[in-house]
Parts: C-alpha cells; structure tokens; sequence
C-alpha cells in the first residue's frame, strides 16, 4: 500500500517505520531540514513541507491510498493553520478526487473537556471550551465530512503520549523544583507510544472507520502517578499548590473499551514507569 505520513513527528516516524518493515511505500512529511536524513531511513521519500496548503497537499492525496494527518501544531498560535486549514483543504481538495482514499487523523482526548472525574467514551459530549480544542473539534469534523465521498475516516483520539524519550521518570526529573498548578488530583490518561501505533495499524489491517479513544487501562490522579515514579526513581515528590491553576484542564476518564471490543489488544495496558 502507498501511504503517506503527514506530520512525521514522535509518533509519526514510530508507525512509518514500522510500515516500512511490513513493506508498504512510504512517504513522510516533516518542517524541520534537520530530519529529513533520519527519516529517509524510514521512509521511500521524505519531504520538506514547511506549509501545509491545497497546492502542496494535492499530489500526497492523489498518489496515495492511506494518508495519516499526524500534524503537531508548534505553539497555540498555529493550531488554526495546523488542524482546521489542512483539515478545509482536504475537504476542498477531495471534490476533485475520483478515487475514494483512506485517511487517519490523530486527534486528542482533550476535545472532551471537563467531566468531573467522570467516565468518558466516543458518544460522550465535547465540553472543550478552549478555542485550541475547539479548532481541534471543527478539524474532526470536516474529516468526517468525508464520509459522504466514499473515504473511509478514522478518527482516533489520543491520550497524552509518552514511550522512548518521553519517559514518565524524565517527566518527574524535569519538573524537580518547581511547583505544580492544582492538587495533582485529576486523573490521569496517557498511552504508550507503541500502543498508539499498534491502534493505526489495527486501524488499517481491520477496516475500522469512526472515532476511537486510544487510552491505556489506568487512571491514576496525577499525583498518584507522579508520587509512584518518584518512589521507584528515588526522586523527590512533585509540589503542588491549589491556589494556581493547572496545566491538565478538564478532569475526565478516557474509556478503551470501544476499540478493545474490536479486538485490539494494548502491549501496554497499565502505566510503564520508566
């Protein structure tokens, strides 16, 4: 199969690998000059697309069968160009397009917002008031649109990413000495980044269309996580102050079991405290 990576990032460049061994044709996108020598490792051609527009999205729709749109917006300033404009090209530039096409958007669990501590699945509200989430939903949905083309759409909403380089202890050791906004007591949802790849390509090998939270099987508070990695690391505790507010808005617990009733199965279904 043909498939292109838009947005070849921490994620992306874990999946187009592992594709690449499975023997499909990859093309991966990237910003940044300085990847392009490690990703042509991984990939059978590698571009520089420092913007994302119908002129430079066109070919990628048209010479592939599977495309990924795994963009990560670099500041909150860019989420309007990064999510909603590719998300109006794609649905411009899929009129002109005869042949249906696969695609996959990486979206995220925060488009849920604040549930109270309460469970959440796909048919759940979307209580994000942020204008960054709220792009993130209108981005979703014009994807979605694409279903009455004929394009299969699968929408997978991430929890928050950690794995190799993103360690949970690296997370502790980083935030030594500083204060945590909140008492540590919203919950937690992550996934492991194997996992996040294993779902794109239980995705593509099963057909699967619709929304689907991508979330491990523990929901510890913040706290709880970050006192367990501390205790194992020898670290010292997180500090946190409730006069401030926190960085983790909307306090909610990201349900699995969609996608688990599909018949995937996590590598990593409980917390990895590395």
């Amino acid at each position: 199969m043909k498939i292109v990576v838009v947005g070849c990032g921490y994620l992306g460049m874990d999946i187009a690998a592992f594709w690449k061994k499975k023997g499909h044709a990859i093309t991966v996108t990237t910003r940044s000059a300085e990847k392009l020598e490690a990703l042509s490792k991984i990939s059978r051609k590698s571009i520089l697309l420092r913007d994302v527009d119908e002129e430079t999205l066109a070919p990628l729709l048209i010479d592939h069968d599977l495309i990924i749109i795994a963009l990560a917006a670099d500041s909150p300033e860019q989420y309007e160009h990064t999510y909603l404009h590719t998300s109006q090209a794609i649905k411009h530039l899929s009129r002109d397009i005869e042949e249906s096409k696969t695609l996959i958007y990486i979206s995220s669990t925060s488009v849920y917002g604040d549930h109270q501590g309460q469970w959440v699945d796909e048919e759940s509200p979307l209580l994000a008031k942020g204008d960054q989430t709220q792009i993130l939903i209108e981005a979703e949905n014009n994807y979605l649109l694409l279903q009455e083309l004929g394009w299969s759409i699968c929408i997978l909403r991430l929890a928050e990413l950690y794995g190799p380089g993103r360690e949970l202890s690296k997370r502790v050791r980083n935030i030594e000495g500083h204060v945590m906004g909140g008492s540590g007591d919203q919950y937690s949802n992550m996934v492991h980044q194997k996992d996040a790849s294993a779902a794109m390509d239980y995705v593509l090998r099963h057909h699967l269309d619709g929304i689907y939270n991508v979330a491990d099987d523990e929901h510890p508070t913040r706290k709880e996580l970050y006192d367990a990695v501390s205790k194992k690391f020898s670290l010292p505790k997180a500090k946190w102050d409730p006069q401030h507010t926190s960085l983790h808005q909307g306090n909610k617990r990201v349900s699995n079991h969609k996608i688990k009733a599909e018949g995937f199965a996590f590598h990593h279904p409980h917390r990895v405290l590395d």
